[in-house]
């Protein structure tokens, strides 16, 4: 019998892209592609949600990636927030789940100069019974070790618990742990699912 539920925040509770963003700033097809590849589409993109480095480290990083857009780089990076938006359904999503007894958290991987930004945004966090976010551990999913921390942390039962997140490779990793798994597409998608597993509403 499921009593855990976990999120994932990215495109789950929280709105999370950079096509409008990045357009603004580099509106021509061509740079608009070099700087996606260089930041958003870049390994070092998943590798600083790890929190290692300090933010200059972080824009190097992308800057060598494509060093004839440092300018455009510079000014992306330097309000990266505006890529998270705050989800209505998030807040009463999380308040639902608690108020008929669910123990609720998160696991997601997040930068620190992102989060700082936007933590604004992820108000339904105070309500959870605790989450992990990949700067402040420095481990980052689909690592087990992400997937391990949360569990023994909060003394989790794996089998007790479901895990939603947009990313199925995560989803996957999450399952080989015994954890029951929700591949988010959309919100009723994931309430459907949710339902069969005996966490309707």
């Amino acid at each position: 019998m499921i009593n855990t539920v976990i999120f994932d925040i990215g495109k789950v509770l929280a709105g999370y892209g950079w096509e409008k963003y990045l357009r603004g700033i580099a509106p021509e097809e061509e740079a608009y592609r070099a700087v996606e590849q260089a930041v958003f589409l870049s390994p070092d993109w998943v590798e600083h949600d790890k929190g290692l480095l300090t933010e200059e480290e972080e824009i190097r990083d992308f800057i060598s990636n494509a060093p004839e857009y440092e300018k455009e780089i510079r000014q992306i990076y330097e309000n990266l927030g505006e890529c998270v938006w705050k989800l209505d359904y998030a807040l009463p999503w999380v308040q639902d789940l608690k108020s008929r007894g669910f123990r609720v958290f998160a696991l997601s991987n997040w930068s620190k100069h992102i989060y700082d930004q936007r933590k604004d945004k992820l108000d339904f966090l105070d309500l959870m019974d605790g989450y992990i976010l990949s700067y402040q551990e420095h481990v980052i999913k689909p690592d087990p070790a992400a997937f391990r921390l949360l569990l023994e942390r909060y003394r989790i039962e794996p089998e007790k618990a479901v895990f939603i997140d947009d990313t199925l490779k995560n989803i996957e990793a999450a399952e080989r742990l015994g954890i029951h798994g929700i591949h988010f597409r959309n919100l009723e998608q994931a309430k459907e699912e949710l339902e069969k597993l005996g966490v309707g509403e």
